[in-house]
């Protein structure tokens, strides 16, 4: 049964649904968490041809090719590390100069011969015909841009719960977290 509204500020919550509506003083909230975008243009378009959000999911349709990862957590060091297995080349795009991955990480990535680290960089831009052909990154520090030729691009930046729909009914922190006691 989907939820079409719910009402959670009184004691008594309520799930409002096609088939009726349920009552509680309790209510269990699992709406899950979506990939962060980069935000750019064309990104939603081409999702699925060429930008990707899951290595472990799609990976595999990259075997032998030229793949990217942004991001510079552990979920993107996981990624580059597992894409490294399958893609001729992986380039780790990261906006610092340094992972933000446990240091676990770090050595096996810096060992990783068609791994290649461009440290200080964002995309800003998705270069594409029908499917992705690659992206352009802006060095934070200098602005300079260079364009980067692609297969695939995995965005690894985060994810961010799906509570919006709870907004202004219950108590969320700065990331949209719901605040539970």
């Amino acid at each position: 049964t989907e939820a079409t509204s719910v009402s959670l500020t009184e004691d008594i919550k309520t799930v409002h649904t096609p088939q009726g509506s349920f009552e509680g003083k309790t209510l269990i909230i699992a709406t899950g968490a979506d990939h962060a975008h980069l935000g750019l243009a064309e990104e939603e378009a081409l999702t699925g041809r060429g930008v990707a959000y899951c290595a472990a999911c799609d990976g595999m349709m990259y075997r032998g090719k030229t793949v990217a990862v942004v991001g510079g957590g552990n979920s993107a060091a996981a990624d580059a590390a597992l894409l490294a297995r399958v893609a001729e080349k992986v380039y780790l795009i990261h906006r610092r100069d340094q992972l933000r991955a446990s240091k676990v990480y770090h050595r096996p990535l810096e060992d990783t011969a068609n791994l290649e680290f461009v440290w200080n960089a964002q995309v800003t831009g998705l270069l594409h015909e029908d499917t992705l052909t690659g992206v352009e990154v802006t060095d934070v520090i200098s602005g300079e841009k260079r364009n980067i030729p692609l297969d695939g691009l995995f965005i690894s930046i985060g994810r961010r719960p799906a509570t919006s729909a709870l907004q202004g009914q219950l108590a969320l922190d700065e990331n949209g977290y719901i605040i539970a006691d």
